[in-house]
């Protein structure tokens, strides 16, 4: 009763009572004076076993062509759109609502002698109606949408990306349906089934109508109980007992047995324990990205047309004209190949995308943003998962390019659409996506199948991408077996295993534990350190960007507002959310002659103000408000250049009253948040004033001691004075 009120009690008894009191009542109907070999006699005789025998042969095989006609449509009706679709959802239900006498009047007029396909079969001298044939066809009618119906809710809860991953593997539609889509809804399937087969052994309606009563031909056992009704009621009774013990029995077996479970609850939970365990049991410290290496410029990435160790060996130029870098490993001493160029056109006005991005073969390219930024899209439109329209109407905006190593993938002006399994494209996403019904081993392996390799020597590459990333133990163990960190890795080996041109990395650590997602960010290092590719990481955290881009791009509104190195855009950022994510207070405006910034127009467009006027203290200013700085770029800025001034949170002194004194920058805001930051608090201001004011500021960051916040006795809603010296204020260009 955890959760529910008492008096939900009453109606559900009721409920109960209501279906088991008729039950009971019939139980009680039968004659047991002269022992229960009467019974037994009356369910064994002639007719009962003939109908019996018959309902079961003819309920096996309407089941069966269940499954051949409705999982089908199942797939259909959950896995595509297409126009009048509720209205085909409805049409299949049909039999549902429909008293079953209907349906039989309808096959009966359908395939009767003189119905309208029977006509024709009456001609060739096939005969459908009164026969065993029309007992199959009436169970499978009324029996037929309690498959699909069933099946469709079981595809619909299952997440598509599970069949988009295996096609970006390599595998064709046909393998995906094979080996991932029906395993994963096999329960849904089963339980469909057995539902389907309850109800072809209970129909009635519609085999009388359409099939008649012909004792070992059609007479099934509802209708030998609705004739031994009058004949013999203790008859009827005893034969009913008999169907209600075979709906007991498929009721149980559905509902209490493997196919009525959630079989992934217990594995979460394990899951969910594991991730809480720093070191993750697999051998790896939790303290692996810590190495010191990891924190400064030689932190052993590798980067295009450099050497990052010893023993390394460059060498320009491919057959397809783009320089691409061979690598001699120092520790294995074999020569590996850089991924190839990628590059990138998305245009989708339905969307507000707008994107174009060259990547050059080998580097591991950040992309950043908040959430509708177009980051998601740009990843599916390499993978070939984007629904688009091949050829856009005549006038249309929309445009998508994608190539690889100068081969087209997409290319919506001619009609060029690569399928994801033929891109070599390996796809990361923040869910591991293993496949249940697999082991860790058989799931890395799973491409290289797809791909035509024996399924020894897939299992052995299989064992050596586990071993290199310290999972060869894990070889053995299904999903629900392993914990968050120790599936992420796996789903590293598995992505990696095919080789892929390209490797997309989809927030692959978001969903993790801090010392989990330590580990795994190990793991992708040391495995790009190995084996360079050309990589789209999109992730929200800096340590991602710290250790494994070479390059950052960010986007916002569905364009790019920054493309640079990456430490260079997170030391010195132009936009507001590369300048967030790094812990930095950022302006933007137009460069004046004394090395400041004007508010206003001129700045990063994404960020900066749309109107001319901003806020601070109690008075209103003009856009020529200036905020007083030093110019941070080698060569000065020209006046009228647009421009960003930046500081840092820790630069920030916060003030009850308007301060002064030497700070020249001032800031009346209002507290919108504090949180934990280190051993400081961050205090989060907003200038007050219309949303054009906001869009100019933004969101500035103050940090604290936890003595001075008590102090200054700050919460949200509270208005205080931010206010920063002109020598701790960077001014740069932005062009």
């Amino acid at each position: 009763m955890r959760g529910l009120p008492r008096w939900v009690l009453v109606p559900a008894i009721l409920g109960a009572l209501f279906v088991v009191v008729p039950v009971v009542a019939m139980v009680a109907r039968l004659d047991v004076s002269g022992g229960l070999g009467g019974i037994w006699d009356l369910l064994t005789s002639p007719t009962a076993t003939d109908a019996l025998w018959l309902s079961v042969r003819t309920s096996l095989v309407a089941t069966v062509c269940c499954v051949l006609l409705g999982a089908p449509m199942a797939l259909v009706l959950a896995r595509t759109t297409f126009p009048g679709q509720r209205v085909a959802r409805a049409l299949v239900l049909l039999p549902l609502v429909l008293p079953p006498v209907v349906g039989g009047i309808a096959l009966l007029y359908t395939f009767g002698r003189r119905g309208l396909i029977g006509q024709h079969l009456s001609v060739l001298g096939i005969e459908v109606a009164f026969t065993t044939t029309a007992v199959v066809m009436a169970q499978t009618f009324v029996a037929l949408p309690f498959l699909v119906l069933s099946l469709e809710g079981s595809l619909r809860t299952h997440d598509a990306r599970y069949e988009e991953v295996a096609a970006t593997l390599g595998a064709s539609p046909t393998t995906v349906l094979r080996r991932v889509t029906l395993p994963l809804v096999l329960p849904g399937l089963v339980s469909g089934a057995v539902l389907a087969f309850a109800r072809a052994l209970g129909e009635f309606g519609a085999t009388i109508t359409f099939a008649g009563a012909l004792q070992g031909v059609t007479q099934t056992l509802p209708l030998e109980i609705y004739l031994q009704r009058s004949a013999d009621p203790d008859a009827a009774v005893a034969l009913s007992l008999l169907l209600v013990v075979v709906a007991v029995i498929i009721t149980a077996a559905v509902h209490g047995g493997p196919f009525g479970r959630a079989p992934s609850a217990e594995g979460d939970r394990q899951r969910a324990e594991g991730d809480r365990i720093s070191g993750d049991g697999d051998g790896i410290p939790a303290e692996g990205d810590r190495h010191p290496a990891d924190g400064d410029g030689s932190r052993h990435r590798r980067r295009v047309g450099t050497s990052p160790s010893a023993g390394e060996t460059v060498t320009l130029g491919s057959p397809g004209g783009h320089p691409r870098r061979s690598v001699r490993s120092p520790s294995a001493g074999e020569t590996v190949t850089l991924g190839a160029p990628l590059r990138v056109r998305v245009r989708l006005a339905e969307r507000g995308v707008d994107l174009d991005l060259a990547i050059e073969p080998g580097q591991v390219v950040a992309v950043l943003g908040p959430n509708g930024a177009g980051k998601s899209t740009l990843l599916q439109a390499v993978t070939g998962v984007l629904p688009h329209r091949a050829r856009p109407r005549s006038g249309s905006p929309d445009a998508l390019h994608v190539s690889i190593d100068d081969t087209v993938l997409t290319d919506t002006t001619r009609g060029t659409a690569v399928p994801p399994r033929r891109r070599r494209v390996g796809w990361l996403t923040q869910r591991p996506l293993l496949f249940a019904h697999l082991d860790a081993v058989d799931d890395v392996a799973f491409g290289l199948r797809a791909r035509g390799t024996p399924r020894p020597e897939a299992r052995a590459t299989a064992r050596e991408r586990l071993a290199e990333l310290d999972a060869e133990h894990l070889a053995g163990r299904r999903p629900h077996e392993l914990s968050g960190g120790q599936a992420q890795r796996v789903s590293i080996a598995r992505a990696l295993a095919t080789d892929p041109r390209v490797l997309l990395l989809d927030e692959p650590l978001a969903s993790l534990d801090v010392g989990v997602a330590q580990q795994v960010r190990r793991a992708l290092h040391d495995a790009q350190r190995a084996h360079p590719r050309t990589t789209l990481l999109v992730t929200h955290d800096l340590l991602d960007v710290l250790l494994l881009a070479d390059r950052a791009v960010v986007l916002e509104g569905g364009r790019v507002v920054e493309d640079g190195p990456a430490r260079e855009v997170l030391t010195r950022p132009r936009s507001r959310f590369a300048a967030r994510l790094a812990g930095i207070n950022l302006l933007s405006g137009t460069a004046t002659a004394d090395s400041g910034l004007r508010l206003g127009p001129g700045g990063d467009g994404a960020a900066g103000p749309s109107s001319a006027r901003t806020t601070t203290g109690t008075s209103t200013l003009a856009a020529t408000q200036v905020v007083a700085g030093v110019v941070a770029d080698d060569a000065g800025l020209v006046e009228g250049d647009p421009a960003v001034a930046m500081f840092e949170p820790r630069a920030v002194a916060v003030h009850r009253e308007a301060p002064s004194g030497s700070p020249r920058n001032a800031f009346a805001v209002t507290i919108t948040s504090l949180e934990p930051h280190g051993q400081l608090f961050r205090a989060w201001g907003e200038v007050p004033g219309p949303r054009e004011v906001r869009d100019a500021v933004g969101h500035l960051a103050a940090d604290l001691t936890p003595r001075s916040v008590a102090d200054l006795r700050l919460a949200p809603g509270e208005r205080v004075w931010f206010a920063v010296k002109a020598a701790e204020v960077q001014v740069y260009s932005t062009r």
